[in-house]
């Protein structure tokens, strides 16, 4: 009798690298403008920790059922109704916010793509934009699932080359003056961190692809935690590398433009063009946040278009499947025709959802298994320091958010 191939750790890492990698990145630099590239660093390093954390406490919850249990089957049977509702109430609404910040992003990029100088004086131009491509993207989703995932697949190779393209051609660009600053009239660094943590938050959320990987390697938890950790840490080489090349590429005085003109992905493609970058690297670029926003899109469409069809009980058909559309992508899309420069204060509340869904819900879940004392496969080391830890850096990171909403925080 021959044994059950084992399944190879490279499907976990490009599943995690994936779920956390997307057009989110485009925020990172501009959030992060203000503190500049070496504690850039440092916050990208504190937050994959907590990211990673996350992943290891809900694979901690989820080895307490079969493999293939969602987690709305695990919130609900450990934490109860109420937990289970609150959740799914956070997810919908964070799969809500982050299609705005996409439909938002549609608009900028497309606006400075075609560079109409005439229509870009217009200020519904930009809005116009994005409920137009947008929609167009979201009828693909209601056609059908499998043509959204051959599409995805043409999208993230295409992704994949035009980033190595551009970030080597950024990288051989890369001023040792600006990434440091060393010219800079101002040496304070550390307050402009504290209001940029919750986007580095949103940008890893690998957390959520846990189930999945579960489902795919039973009991293999070994397997399931390194490719939790090693996609994790390819995803934070691939955000610190672009906050290198866009940091040695624009000084951060020209930052102060960016945030001014709303920091969304065509400003910042924009500042590059203007900083003496040749034509195809400027097209090149273009071209991979073009491919990055459509990605994201796509893959945040899906999921929510499930959810609403689950939630409402829509038939698989194309009359039900275009009421589910309606109702996943028309709010965001009318959101970002009225306030199409949104990109960035809609990652920063996603941010905050996520510290509720993937921070607090996993922490709740392992201290109440703990605390039954129910037997598992896996148990992630570091005891109550560890989880106080991650629960405390969780909901600081929540409170900064609120503060910098409530301008309390300084922004650069």
């Amino acid at each position: 009798m021959s044994l059950p191939k084992k399944k190879s750790v490279l499907t976990g890492i490009v599943l995690t690298a994936g779920t956390a990698v997307g057009a989110g990145m485009f925020s990172l630099p501009v959030v992060s403008s203000g503190m500049w590239f070496i504690f850039s660093i440092f916050s990208l390093l504190l937050l994959w920790f907590l990211n990673y954390l996350s992943a290891i406490y809900l694979l901690e919850a989820n080895i307490q059922f079969e493999p293939g249990a969602s987690f709305d089957t695990i919130v609900k049977k450990i934490l109860g109704k109420t937990w289970n509702s609150l959740t799914g109430i956070s997810i919908a609404f964070l799969l809500y916010i982050l299609l705005y910040a996409y439909f938002s992003a549609f608009g900028s990029i497309i606006s400075n793509t075609l560079d109409w100088e005439v229509l870009n004086n217009i200020s519904w131009y930009q809005g116009l934009l994005s409920l137009i491509f947008g929609c167009c993207l979201a009828t693909i989703v209601w056609l059908s699932t499998r043509m959204v995932g051959r599409i995805s697949s043409i999208l993230v190779i295409g992704m994949v080359i035009t980033f190595v393209l551009s970030m080597f051609g950024l990288a051989i660009n890369v001023d040792t003056i600006k990434l440091f600053d060393i010219n800079g009239q101002s040496s304070e660094y550390l307050q402009y961190t504290w209001a940029a943590l919750p986007y580095y938050m949103t940008s890893f959320g690998f957390a959520t692809i846990v189930p999945s990987l579960y489902k795919h390697y039973g009991q293999n938890t070994d397997t399931i935690r390194k490719g939790l950790l090693f996609g994790s840490v390819l995803a934070l080489l691939v955000y610190a590398l672009f906050i290198f090349v866009i940091f040695g590429n624009i000084s951060r005085p020209e930052f102060v433009v960016v945030n001014e003109s709303g920091g969304n992905i065509g400003d910042l493609v924009n500042a590059l063009g203007q900083n003496g970058s040749s034509e195809t690297l400027n097209i090149t670029l273009t071209v991979f946040s073009n491919f990055a926003i459509i990605t994201s899109f796509l893959g945040v469409g899906l999921g929510l278009f499930d959810y609403i069809a689950d939630t409402f009980s829509f038939a698989d058909s194309p009359k039900g499947r275009f009421y589910t559309a309606c109702i996943t992508f028309l709010p965001s899309g009318i959101a970002s025709f009225f306030f199409p420069d949104g990109f960035i204060a809609a990652i920063g509340f996603a941010g905050l959802v996520v510290v509720f869904g993937l921070f607090i819900v996993p922490y709740a879940m392992v201290v109440k298994t703990r605390r039954l004392k129910k037997t598992a496969s896996y148990k992630v080391p570091g005891g109550k320091a560890l989880l106080v830890f991650f629960l405390f850096s969780s909901l600081v990171v929540a409170i900064f958010h609120i503060l910098g909403m409530l301008d309390y925080l300084p922004k650069w």
